[in-house]
């Protein structure tokens, strides 16, 4: 009998998936308060180098923790939709090469943030403990599942000012929490639309039920607009007088964060979000130039453009 031939591009394709290596976007979060300070251009080289190590770093050790979630939920996955397409659910690649590959990119990853910093470090290994616990535990638990992938979003956040040597402003911290909050109930969500398809009442490896769809798109919803709040709050507050020439002109940013919460939560509430929200918001042409409107009404308010 023939062998089936794999062709380098298949394997490539596999491990791309795998690896979740579309997944390494979500740490460009790390970039998020050098962004916010308006201080890019002045960063130091060798912050700026920092921040990229710290990029590499935190990508390697999730796409370890990935391959690791992946082994233990390999049953869950089996049973679901769309999961099931997963390289080691459906045996496209052996579970001790994966294993053996995340063990040497989880490595590779302590290393490389080691030479950043203790504290980026101390960071780091925070985020491994969290993530690996949640993967192994946490994500099994009704509303401390949302609670931890918050968190998770928001430490990329403090780990990238940490590597940087920016600060990262209390107002950020705020808004930062409720807007990641509000993707964890996205996140949750269209699993649930996703299982309500295939007649299923439950889904696997969840704390969570078809019945409770209502109660999830409340609990992200109203995160959603509390995050715009906390925003328009800082528009309104002292401190931005230290950063911004004309603050009136940021107001103009709040009308395309709604849109931009409002068009997330209709493309779950249809049973088009079949991805990561973050990844959606990355990927999604609309959801961009909406980001790339509410960019250009802060850079104006920060320069003092006038209207």
């Amino acid at each position: 009998m023939s062998k089936v031939k794999v062709s380098a591009g298949d394997t490539v394709s596999v491990w791309v998936k795998q690896l979740r290596l579309v997944q390494w976007s979500k740490n460009l979060l790390l970039f998020v308060p050098v962004l916010a300070s308006f201080n890019f251009l002045q960063l130091p080289q060798d912050s700026l180098i920092n921040l990229l190590v710290a990029f590499t770093s935190f990508s390697l050790i999730a796409s370890s923790v990935y391959v690791v979630n992946d082994y233990f939920d390999l049953a869950n996955d089996r049973a679901h939709p769309i999961k099931r397409n997963r390289p080691m659910a459906s045996k496209a690649l052996s579970v001790r090469t994966a294993l053996s590959v995340a063990g040497s990119s989880l490595v590779i990853g302590l290393l490389l943030g080691y030479t950043v910093g203790l504290p980026f470090f101390v960071a780091l290994i925070t985020y491994l403990v969290l993530t690996s616990a949640y993967s192994l535990w946490l994500k099994k638990i009704s509303l401390v599942d949302c609670i931890t992938l918050a968190g998770l979003y928001t430490l990329r956040l403090v780990a990238g000012s940490l590597a940087s040597g920016v600060q990262l402003s209390f107002w950020l911290l705020a808004f930062a929490v409720f807007f990641f909050l509000s993707l964890a109930w996205v996140k949750r969500y269209a699993e649930l639309e996703a299982v309500q398809k295939t007649g299923k009442t439950s889904a696997p490896g969840r704390g969570y039920s078809v019945s409770d769809l209502p109660l999830i798109q409340s609990f992200g919803v109203a995160s959603a607009f509390l995050a715009v709040l906390i925003f328009a709050l800082y528009l309104d507050s002292s401190a931005i007088r230290l950063q911004y020439a004309v603050p009136e002109i940021g107001w103009l940013a709040i009308p395309f964060m709604l849109y931009l919460i409002g068009r997330m939560w209709f493309k779950a509430h249809r049973g088009e979000m079949n991805q990561d929200p973050l990844i959606f918001l990355m990927k999604d042409a609309p959801s961009l130039v909406t980001i790339g409107l509410v960019a250009v009404a802060l850079v104006a308010a920060h320069g003092g453009f006038q209207v």
